[in-house]
């Protein structure tokens, strides 16, 4: 082990009083007793001068005693890691990924670096499938340093998408949006790698090349209605790669995240909404068929909104692709756009999901079944607990 210490910010934001060792992180402080201030004393030491061996000398202590002292504070993350290698990085991007080191550092153990976090990012591949909304968590991706990106569209920029799609410019309306934002992601990172397929997505199949190269997928698509998703779904689930979700709506967004057979998919999700509101069938059935076309008000994507959504898919990406943190339980989050309070709720895994359920695991079928399978498997059974969200 080398020299051990305690962060920065951790010594920073430490104190003693009345025989407890406060760290008074922002909106959480942890506290440990010490009665006698021994604990406090063997922290003081940790300044990254001193061996093991040193430490164990001048507080008396045995070599296991002070080992099982550094994995207490080391299991709280207050410890830097001793071994953290940049290798692997150019020395550009040790200058550009600053920012992000500081903040990863808050998270290394003793076992992982803020450069493995990294690391781990730049060896990532992520797909982005719609590039429109999808535009912007590319963005973010390629921001934070994502190795390879692929998007996939086949629709151009319009004046109308810039209102919330903002890494698009009037120059590039009526060009490709495959074209423009591979330019402008490369414009804003060229050290990651941009590949774009121009794709009309109506089957699964035509991802299955696309997802078989990346290490996660967003699934940001929304033509053809609902059926879109389940096509990225499936080709995520032949290949057991995790996949993310998001829809804006009027009044609120929510967004999705599937890991292969361990979570619920976006099929469990339709049997979800259905078994707990059964009227949601007729909707549903509308939502595909495009009867509810005379209805539809238009497109009420915000900016705002626009950015907010698609930050907290990319923030969770960043968990799933490094590590560095463990993702919430809770893998459906709802955000109603005039209070921001989100909230959160388990999509289950349906055994006779024909998707992903107990006699589909196995069968690794790449497209989904049809649509009135899938609501007839849904009306099979009604159990549950109310949820009265609709797809988007």
């Amino acid at each position: 082990m080398m020299n051990p210490a305690l962060k920065s910010y951790c010594r920073q934001v430490m104190s003693r009083d009345l025989d407890v060792i406060r760290f008074k992180m922002e909106r959480t402080t942890l506290e440990i007793d010490d009665p006698d201030g021994s604990i406090y004393a063997f922290i003081q030491l940790l300044d990254g001068s001193r061996g093991v061996e040193e430490i164990a000398r001048e507080r008396q202590l045995t070599l296991r005693e002070v080992e099982e002292g550094l994995s207490m504070l080391d299991r709280y993350r207050l410890l830097t890691c001793g071994t953290a290698d940049p290798s692997g990085l150019t020395e550009r991007e040790k200058l550009r990924y600053k920012n992000n080191f500081t903040y990863f550092s808050l998270y290394e153990s003793l076992a992982e670096s803020r450069f493995d976090f990294q690391k781990r990012l730049k060896e990532a591949t992520v797909a982005v499938v719609g590039l429109g909304g999808g535009s912007v968590i590319a963005a973010w991706l390629a921001a934070m340093g994502v190795g390879r990106i692929i998007g996939v569209d086949f629709d151009r920029v319009e004046l109308n998408n810039l209102n919330r799609q903002f890494f698009y410019t009037e120059d590039d309306v009526g060009e490709y949006k495959t074209i423009a934002l591979q330019r402008r992601l490369l414009a804003l990172n060229r050290d990651v790698r941009v590949e774009v397929h121009e794709r009309r997505i109506d089957s699964a199949r035509s991802l299955s090349d696309i997802v078989e190269q990346a290490d996660l997928v967003v699934g940001a698509i929304d033509t053809p209605p609902l059926l879109g998703s389940r096509f990225v779904n499936s080709a995520c689930l032949s290949r057991r790669v995790p996949s993310y979700y998001l829809s804006i709506g009027n009044r609120l967004g929510f967004y999705f995240r599937v890991l292969p057979y361990e979570s619920g998919c976006t099929d469990c999700r339709v049997m979800h909404i259905m078994r707990n509101d059964p009227s949601a069938a007729e909707r549903i059935r509308r939502q595909v068929s495009g009867a509810a076309a005379d209805a539809d008000a238009g497109n009420p994507g915000f900016a705002p909104n626009v950015a907010m959504m698609t930050a907290l898919v990319a923030a969770d990406i960043a968990k799933q692709l490094t590590g560095y943190a463990s993702l919430p339980d809770m893998a459906f989050g709802i955000v109603p756009f005039h209070d921001m309070d989100i909230s959160r709720s388990l999509i289950p895994r349906y055994p006779d999901c024909p998707s992903c359920g107990t006699a589909s695991s196995d069968s690794r079928a790449v497209e989904p079944v049809s649509m009135e399978q899938l609501l007839d498997a849904a009306e099979a059974v009604s159990t549950g607990t109310r949820d009265r969200e609709t797809p988007s």
